[in-house]
């Protein structure tokens, strides 16, 4: 009897131990040295994609922020943004206009074969979102953007 006690308690410490381990090395996903000017009040770091968007050797950070914008029985609305930010200097070199979808969106490849890649953004034209009375049967002007940087 003491022997299986034994096994259990050991079998239990060793248990801690291995969830200690787990939880020391787990990998945060994100971005942590998002520059302070790259994100407005209220948004929220959703991803980011590197890539190279002009003629300097550095690369840039895409970055999508957002945040929730309302909720409907059939769909969700989100505002974004999109950053533009060198990945070694951290200075940001462009920051979209404020946009509303109904899911978070952004394509970034190089299209035209230039070596350079552009963003390309879908979004609802401002003021042309409707839905009936009961919050069904959404109607919206959709838009979209290619942005590049030269």
């Amino acid at each position: 009897m003491r022997r299986y006690l034994s096994v259990i308690i050991s079998l239990f410490f060793l248990g801690i131990s291995a969830s200690a381990q787990i939880q020391v090395t787990s990998h945060h996903e994100g971005w942590d040295e998002i520059p302070p000017e790259a994100s407005l009040p209220g948004y929220y770091f959703q991803r980011s994609v590197l890539v190279q968007m002009d003629d300097d050797p550095q690369q840039e950070q895409v970055l999508l922020f957002g945040h929730d914008n309302g909720h409907w029985p059939e769909f969700d609305l989100f505002k974004f943004y999109v950053a533009v930010v060198g990945n070694y200097d951290k200075k940001v070199k462009y920051i979209s206009k404020e946009m509303v979808t109904d899911h978070y969106n952004m394509l970034v490849e190089d299209r035209n074969c230039d070596g350079m890649s552009e963003i390309y953004v879908s979004y609802i034209k401002e003021d042309s979102f409707k839905v009936d009375s009961r919050g069904y049967n959404m109607e919206a002007v959709w838009c979209q953007d290619r942005i590049e940087l030269k």
